[in-house]
């Protein structure tokens, strides 16, 4: 007999499917069963874990039985609610308090089921903040609002729990999981691991840089850093650990590479969705802008990589040891059609949700032109399953989320925190974009980068705008995005930044390291995360924004810019690097990333001159031991 929660996952996928065909429902109908199903499956699949299993199952069930009465009542009143009462205004009935707190209370317990307690704490908060606001002095004080209201809030409208971070999960973010679900069961992630340790597994470092390709390769398709870790990293880490790389180094590496699935074309993070959502900008456009960042994110994880390979003495993975990647491609290359057909639907100004619908079609016709990578009824369920496992915690960390957001429109805090901002950085602009940043980490702490992002939607990206505004007129005309996409970067990153970095963890388990240091690593190979959003605000052109000779003078110092920065945080070229040339590749990297066109020629040639000079003076790079002379400094 079939299992209830299998059952519930098949619903869940095929109802999304469904909606990704034939177009979404209702605005409030299309989230409240999105949210109904994750809801009832949390509890399900995340039993409690006391001493007793009867009262275990106890509270489960109790869980489900409150989701389902809860949700039940939306149901049954569905055209009552949404066409008559006025949100609000209309007063709530007893039986719709009751519900409506048990419904929230709910929602937060199932994010701390799947997202951890500190989400789940902030939104409590924000409630609180909600009730007492009038007890509180300076820019906290507000009127204060009623329980009541703040139940019509997230129980019965589209402002709160209902609002737009759930819609975006609702709409087309579950598809994007399914997409990917789809595409792992297919075997693409077994040649694009092929593909990868064949092109770059026999070079210097091989493992390491395999672990950039691979990542970057399957980023595209899953925008997850953790699975990206898990998938990437458990072939990975062992190789890099066994040419010599240090457990830390290791698990940096791919907790750093993996990190860039959030921001890699054509399919990032879960944030970008709701950013599309947020501005207006079609996801299409946000995947062109971030392209060239990505790229220079990558190039800088492996400018990095090569750097410590070479130090090191290291080599690559024989090439008899490695998969004949030309063959796999030549035997599995339909396996990729997909991709390619998601993106062209996505140039062609069709719906995400349209695109990646039919791209899962694809998926189905295309594994078929071969026997043995021909999808069955079994991989499909199993495919339907993993992707409906995948929309649990996004759909629970979204609706919470959604609460701290509706708190902050019904109670003006974001107004007041604008004007903080603008008082505290003078109106200046790179002061406020510190700041941001600052908030960003903060945040980041104890958030996933979803609910972060959001909840800087409502406190330093109006502020941000603002500003961007009154600046040059190239940064003005893109305020919107500009400012999105700078906490978006931030957000994202915060997946390997201590002390909440999920997949610098999710990597030390696989290397046996220390969770701390590897996180500590992966910042430090990262470093490129850090600079480029302050690069692309101050100078667009770092999105392709703007006239074609700024577009390739930031192309060019982005790539030199990255090489420069790579050599003074490793202090090694070649040879060892004393301080006082590390800081000439500094203040050559400086210049070049400065929004300035004068400045940027002089760090171009500036290190030129560096890279001339110490090639002239390097030593012998190679010993008769194979490694390299590192024992002199120039």
């Amino acid at each position: 007999m079939l299992k209830l929660y299998k059952i519930l996952l098949y619903g869940l996928s095929i109802f999304h499917l469904y909606t990704g065909f034939f177009g979404n429902f209702e605005t409030f109908f299309q989230r409240f069963v999105h949210l109904s199903f994750v809801m009832v499956l949390i509890f399900l699949l995340f039993p409690y874990k006391f001493k007793s299993k009867r009262l275990n199952g106890a509270l489960s069930g109790l869980m489900v039985i409150l989701s389902l009465v809860s949700m039940g009542y939306l149901y049954l009143n569905y055209d009552f609610i949404t066409t008559q009462r006025f949100p609000m205004v209309s007063p709530l009935m007893p039986a719709e308090i009751l519900l409506g707190s048990i419904f929230m209370l709910l929602i937060l317990e199932a994010t701390r089921k799947v997202a951890g307690a500190a989400l789940p704490i902030i939104a409590l908060i924000f409630m609180l903040y909600g009730l007492g606001g009038s007890y509180l002095p300076g820019m906290l004080s507000h009127a204060g609002y009623s329980w009541d209201s703040i139940v019509d809030l997230n129980f019965l409208g589209t402002e709160g729990a209902f609002g737009i971070p759930l819609g975006a999960s609702a709409s087309y973010i579950a598809l994007f999981i399914l997409f990917g679900s789809f595409l792992a069961k297919s075997g693409v992630g077994n040649l694009l691991m092929d593909i990868s340790m064949g092109v770059a597994g026999h070079a210097r470092g091989g493992p390491a840089k395999v672990s950039i390709i691979g990542s970057a390769l399957h980023g595209m398709l899953s925008g997850s850093a953790v699975a990206n870790v898990m998938t990437v990293g458990t072939s990975t880490i062992p190789l890099m650990k066994k040419i010599g790389y240090k457990p830390t180094f290791a698990g940096g590496v791919e907790a750093a590479a993996s990190a860039g699935s959030q921001i890699m074309p054509p399919v990032m993070g879960i944030v970008a969705f709701i950013m599309a959502q947020y501005t207006g900008i079609p996801y299409v456009q946000i995947a062109l802008y971030a392209l060239f960042p990505a790229i220079l994110y990558f190039w800088g994880i492996g400018v990095m990589v090569h750097l410590e390979a070479v130090k090191l003495g290291l080599t690559g993975v024989p090439k008899k040891e490695l998969p004949d990647w030309k063959a796999s491609l030549k035997k599995k290359w339909h396996l990729l059609l997909p991709i390619f057909v998601l993106v062209a639907l996505l140039m062609f100004d069709y719906s995400p949700s349209y695109a990646v619908s039919y791209s899962i079609l694809s998926i189905l016709i295309f594994s078929s032109l071969q026997k043995e990578t021909r999808m069955n009824w079994r991989s499909i369920l199993e495919a339907m399953e993993d992707g409906a496992k995948g929309m649990m915690m996004i759909g629970a960390a979204t609706a919470t989320a959604g609460i701290i957001s509706g708190i902050f429109g019904l109670t003006g805090l974001g107004v007041r925190f604008t004007a903080l901002l603008d008082d505290l950085s003078g109106g200046h602009l790179v002061l406020a974009l510190i700041l941001t940043a600052i908030a960003s980490f903060i945040l980041g702490m104890g958030l996933p980068p979803s609910a972060s992002y959001i909840v800087q939607v409502a406190i330093t990206i109006p502020a941000l705008v603002g500003i961007l505004e009154s600046d040059s007129p190239a940064v003005a005309e893109h305020a919107l995005l500009l400012a999105h996409m700078f906490v978006m970067y931030f957000a994202s990153i915060a997946v390997i930044t201590p002390p909440d970095a999920l997949a610098s963890f999710a990597a030390a388990a696989i290397a046996k390291s220390n969770p701390m240091a590897t996180a500590l690593t992966a910042t430090k190979l990262a470093f490129v995360a850090y600079v480029i959003p302050f690069m692309f605000v101050l100078n667009p052109a770092y999105l392709m924004i703007g006239p074609t000779f700024d577009k390739i003078l930031a192309v060019l110092t982005g790539f030199l810019g990255v090489v420069a920065f790579g050599v003074f945080f490793q202090g090694f070229l070649d040879q060892k690097l004393n301080w006082i040339i590390r800081f000439w590749a500094l203040t050559a990297g400086t210049l070049m990333l400065m929004p300035n066109p004068i400045l940027n020629i002089i760090g171009i040639i500036s290190i030129i001159v560096f890279f001339i000079t110490v090639r002239r003076n390097r030593l012998t790079p190679m010993e008769s031991s194979g490694k390299a002379k590192v024992d002199n400094v120039i």
